[in-house]
């Protein structure tokens, strides 16, 4: 087949410009540049450390998470050998634009220690790395950026700047916004994320320097032909994440009523009028378009909108946390029907046929509408340890059967969709005088940072996250049709128990 092409130590991948690096990414589909500057440790051997939780990692694509032992040395405890996989779409990228896919790329999540480690990106690949991954070779050399294209269908561009190559010369004069503790993002220009650049060059994004009210194109010192940095002009300062997003809720809670609207895939305000507003209009204020994307909201923050009757009236809202259907028990093995029919009841509101199960179901106590009790098996709440990677959240008869349950794996791919950094903000609505729904945003706000599924599962089993589930069977003794709605909800006044952190702040003040 011929050997290998070498391709991060060719002249035209060390003279090749990040702004060059961009418009190849953005041509390929890529809508998110995210980086990290490597450390000695971050190679093959080794397995470079990305995060502390997948949480933290929302914004990457991951295949199907699999459970699976670990054979790590740090312990002896079976019950600390557990170790959770996900596969990666990913392929290393080449100046010239070619794709080298790397089958084997993917992450491996250790919840005892905690840490996400990224592992076999360089197996199988058919170009030769250099060394440049290799701790016995060039592996451990500083100054090498890896650099990761994200595109919304799920496939990860990668590409490795090696030290003294203009890339890795230029980065720190870029624009680029925080992750996590390792990992930034260089937002791509809007003009090369729509393949327009214009004849002046990319657009800086609007809100990234908070000096500016205007967006504004810098070209680079060189004025080297169509070649233009993110880089902050004399005496700006680059705003952060967060007070960027602080900005927006006071622009926006100074608005007051806001008319019900959301954007279409264009980004052009359209009127909405169905009830469930709140969100979409919020998140037509931010510029973010509806999608079924897992991706933060607004540079890096979940916003998570509720509604109230009164600003001050919020620690009793019952908030959704997540919608899973089950992965188990007699709820798959013999379908919503039979399940249904042996823990549901028949409607108390004499609707005939029909047939419900619903009610409050909180770790280790029987509900009285169903005779069920959850609890999380696998899960040590005093420990805070994921004791077995095959357990679950399930729900019990009082024989021990399990009427139904989610695995730790599938609770785990719906809890990285969750964001490490998340915004509450209760809403009001009304009808106006020309009968329109319109939303008001309060200026009371809380943020959240550091959630995990260790933190999910101990809010569980300490009964501040409960499953509240509205599943029906109607026609029951003609044509039957089942309805499912599966959630787990909490107060809001219980939502710290998410978060590692929180904050309430005024956006006002």
């Amino acid at each position: 087949m011929g050997s290998k092409l070498a391709i991060y130590d060719s002249s035209a991948s060390r003279e090749l410009s990040l702004s060059k690096l961009l418009q190849i990414s953005a041509s390929l589909g890529a809508r998110r540049i995210i980086f990290k500057k490597l450390s000695p440790n971050d190679n093959s051997k080794n397995q470079p450390y990305l995060a502390g939780h997948l949480t933290d990692l929302g914004f990457l694509p991951t295949g199907e998470i699999i459970s699976s032992p670990s054979t790590s040395r740090k312990t002896k405890d079976p019950k600390r050998l557990i170790k959770f996989t996900t596969s990666l779409d990913y392929y290393w990228l080449s100046p010239e634009a070619e794709l080298y896919q790397a089958p084997d790329a993917k992450l491996i999540y250790y919840p005892q220690y905690p840490e996400v480690r990224f592992s076999g990106f360089v197996a199988k690949c058919k170009f030769d790395m250099g060394g440049w991954m290799d701790p016995a070779k060039k592996g451990r050399a500083p100054g090498r950026v890896l650099f990761m294209g994200i595109r919304n269908s799920g496939e990860i561009y990668a590409y490795l700047a090696i030290p003294d190559s203009r890339i890795a010369k230029e980065i720190d004069d870029y624009i680029s916004t925080e992750l996590t503790g390792v990992l930034r993002e260089l937002y791509i220009p809007r003009g090369l994320a729509t393949g327009s650049a214009g004849k002046n060059g990319p657009v800086v994004q609007n809100g990234l320097f908070d000096s500016l009210e205007e967006e504004r194109v810098y070209p680079k010192a060189s004025e080297e032909a169509e070649e233009y940095v993110l880089s902050a002009p004399p005496g700006s300062t680059q705003a952060s994440p967060k007070v960027l997003l602080l900005n927006e809720l006071k622009r926006i809670h100074s608005k007051h009523w806001i008319l019900s609207k959301r954007l279409n895939k264009h980004g052009v305000e359209i009127a909405y009028t169905a009830q469930n507003g709140g969100g979409y209009t919020l998140e037509a204020e931010l510029g973010v378009i509806p999608n079924g994307i897992a991706e933060p909201d607004f540079y890096g923050w979940e916003v998570k909108q509720f509604s109230v009757k009164r600003f001050d009236l919020i620690d009793s809202k019952a908030l959704t946390v997540m919608t899973p259907e089950p992965n188990g028990g007699m709820y798959v093995d013999k379908g919503v029907e039979a399940f249904i029919r042996k823990y549901g009841y028949a409607d108390i509101k004499g609707r005939d046929n029909r047939f419900n199960f619903n009610g409050t179901h909180t770790a280790n106590q029987r509900c009285e509408k169903t005779g069920l009790i959850l609890v999380t098996d696998g899960f040590d709440t005093e420990t805070k340890l994921i004791t077995n990677g095959a357990g679950s959240i399930a729900l019990l008869d009082s024989a021990g059967n399990v009427a139904s349950s989610w695995s730790f794996t599938k609770i785990m791919e719906h809890w990285k969709k969750k964001h490490s950094k998340a915004v509450y903000i209760p809403s009001r609505s009304k009808v106006n005088d020309a009968g329109l729904k319109v939303y008001w945003y309060s200026n009371e706000v809380r943020l959240f940072e550091g959630t995990s599924i260790v933190q999910l599962l101990k809010a569980i089993g300490n009964g501040y996250v409960y499953y509240d589930p509205g599943i029906k069977l109607e026609n029951a003794d003609t044509k039957p049709v089942t309805k499912r709605r599966s959630q787990f909800r909490i107060k809001s006044v219980a939502l710290e128990y998410l978060y590692d952190y929180q904050e309430a702040l005024d956006v006002l003040k």
